[in-house]
């Protein structure tokens, strides 16, 4: 295979790996502190909670249910009963390694990319002098 089709078609898979990533979460309405987003490569449902003092950080937990919590008390009740049977950690777990591994692949394509281009710019022909041989 051709070092430029390899470099176009490492190129086509970046460009559809980031489409596909910018499509990952779906984000609803913004219901008082709380924004809930559904990760559609897991398709669970995640709560968004903005403190009222913080400054627009917020922090993320995975819904048992697909029920709203609309206060404070009801997702703080809502984490510590889930808190205990360790299904936090497992959607965290699972969350990051998806991620991590979009973002292996995404670099592992990148550095092929790069290599490929290094090739084929020093493998092209230069320009030969034409000398005399007397």
């Amino acid at each position: 295979m051709d070092k430029r089709k390899i470099m176009l078609f490492t190129l086509t898979i970046i460009i559809l790996l980031n489409v596909l990533a910018s499509f990952r979460w779906d984000y609803n309405n913004l219901e008082g502190d709380m924004r809930y987003k559904t990760d559609r490569w897991t398709n669970k449902v995640w709560v968004e909670f903005y403190a009222p003092l913080a400054n627009g950080s917020a922090m993320e937990f995975p819904l048992l249910s697909n029920s709203e919590i609309n206060s404070y008390p009801q997702l703080e009740s809502h984490v510590e009963k889930i808190a205990m049977s360790g299904y936090l950690v497992s959607e965290w777990l699972k969350r990051m390694k998806l991620t991590y591994l979009y973002y292996g692949i995404n670099s592992f394509l990148i550095i092929i990319l790069l290599l490929l281009l290094a090739m084929i710019t020093r493998t092209r022909k230069r320009p030969t002098r034409n000398r005399e041989l007397n």
